[in-house]
């Protein structure tokens, strides 16, 4: 982040004039987020809509809300009359922050169908909209932000999450003129990879861990990962070098060996690749912190200076050869949420958004036999895992995006490790995730 946030903070709170900002969602990911704006200056948490609004108001709470400032509201009236009170806003309703005088809506559902509605309202209600669902973003995010431009408002994937992170790295470093040759994330959770990992393999670890199973699936399986990179291909425009990504076991010194070129001595058939790491561990089965990435990105990069190789080798920096690993050991994934609050607001720019349309896909295979009639369960579940590849690739063999699985009817039997084609499935015509992504397809996005 180039501009001088602070600054543009400091100047809303003197002028008594803070961003205000809506949330969709109040689980883990999204009351971090509120709890960090609570301590800002120049931007509040004016309303929070919540499914359970009891939520909603608890995440006011914990962001340091006195609770007599907290009122529930079930129309646009009652909500305008307390936020001209001086009140915060807790609903069940997310449509009512559409009425609201809110600057941005932050949309932390996690839920792709959800996430598609609440965007595409928004951004025709003129509000500009941040995704933490990007489960949402790789199946519509090309024709959401295409809408969003011409509304004048901007639509974006959040920083704090791997993807916004590795978009900063990426800015950074191609923007040095260096060739930017593989990225990549190295999340805890892989440590423990599972392809084929169900809510009830991970249920006894999801209780000690206090999250919900199925969230812990889409990261054991590397559903969490192929998504996350899926919107860093869209953005960036490098892809996956084979299908589903080589995710080895590498930490800091191994990365740059790894992903360089098979000609020099690597594992790469290309260069410009999306990836992830699986973090080294110690002996104990503990993930060894010190060697590894974990928990957060990496960039390779090369050039072929001598005298910035030279540069590059005094201070130290990991590689050899001209190839060298950038890396930020860790991802604030609800902390820096704001950024892209501001960034949105204050300056008209997105963080991560599909800027060179949809150039990957992720996609599913099925993780068990299943028989015609049966129903696939989605992201997260206990049928199917994903993979990530080329966006043409996938057309070309009439492959469906993972979001557009869930409930879906088998028409015929399937095998594990089997890919999910059109032909094969019933699926939901009537979402607004469907007609989006029949939006954004007719119009080769």
């Amino acid at each position: 982040m180039s501009r001088l946030i602070k600054t543009a903070l400091d100047t809303r709170a003197s002028a008594g004039r803070p961003i205000r900002v809506g949330f969709v969602g109040s689980g883990r990911m999204g009351t971090g987020a509120i709890c960090q704006i609570g301590k800002m200056s120049g931007m509040e948490v004016t309303a929070i809509a919540d499914i359970a609004p009891e939520r909603a108001t608890e995440a006011f709470v914990k962001s340091e809300v006195p609770e007599s400032d907290i009122e529930l509201a079930t129309s646009r009236d009652d909500a305008e009359a307390a936020i001209a009170a001086g009140k915060r806003i807790s609903t069940a309703d997310w449509r009512l922050l559409l009425a609201l005088d809110i600057d941005v809506v932050v949309e932390a559902t996690g839920n792709p169908e959800v996430g598609a509605q609440v965007a595409l309202e928004a951004i025709l209600n003129d509000k500009h909209i941040v995704m933490l669902n990007v489960e949402t973003d790789v199946v519509v995010g090309s024709i959401l932000s295409s809408i969003a431009a011409n509304k004048g408002v901007v639509y974006t994937v959040s920083s704090g999450d791997e993807p916004g992170l590795i978009a900063e790295l990426y800015d950074r470093y191609a923007g040095l003129g260096f060739e930017i040759v593989a990225t990549g994330k190295s999340p805890s959770s892989i440590g423990e990879y599972d392809r084929y990992a169900t809510v009830d393999s991970v249920r006894a670890d999801a209780e000690r861990m206090g999250i919900n199973p199925h969230f812990l699936v889409t990261f054991r399986d590397a559903t969490k990962t192929m998504i996350e990179m899926a919107a860093v291909s869209n953005y960036t425009g490098m892809r996956a070098d084979v299908r589903g990504m080589h995710g080895p076991i590498a930490g800091v010194e191994e990365i740059s060996r790894f992903f360089r070129p098979k000609s020099v001595g690597g594992e790469l058939n290309s260069t410009g690749v999306i990836d992830y790491a699986r973090p080294l561990k110690n002996d104990d089965g503990t993930i060894d912190f010190f060697r590894s990435v974990t928990p957060g990105v990496f960039m390779v990069i090369y050039t072929d200076n001598e005298q910035i190789r030279a540069d590059l080798d005094y201070l130290d920096v990991y590689g050899s050869d001209g190839y060298y690993v950038m890396h930020t050991p860790y991802h604030l994934v609800s902390n820096e949420i704001p950024l892209s609050i501001v960034q949105a607001v204050e300056f008209g720019e997105p963080t991560v958004y599909p800027k060179q349309g949809l150039v990957s896909e992720v996609f599913a295979a099925t993780k068990i036999p299943m028989s015609a009639g049966d129903t696939i369960d989605g992201a997260g579940g206990s049928t199917v895992y994903s993979l990530v590849d080329d966006f043409e690739t996938c057309k070309s063999e009439n492959i469906v995006p993972l979001a557009l699985l869930t409930d879906a009817k088998l028409k015929c039997d399937v095998e594990p490790d089997q890919i999910i084609t059109y032909d094969m499935v019933e699926i939901n015509t009537s979402t607004s995730l469907y007609h989006l992504r029949s939006l954004q397809d007719s119009m080769g996005k």
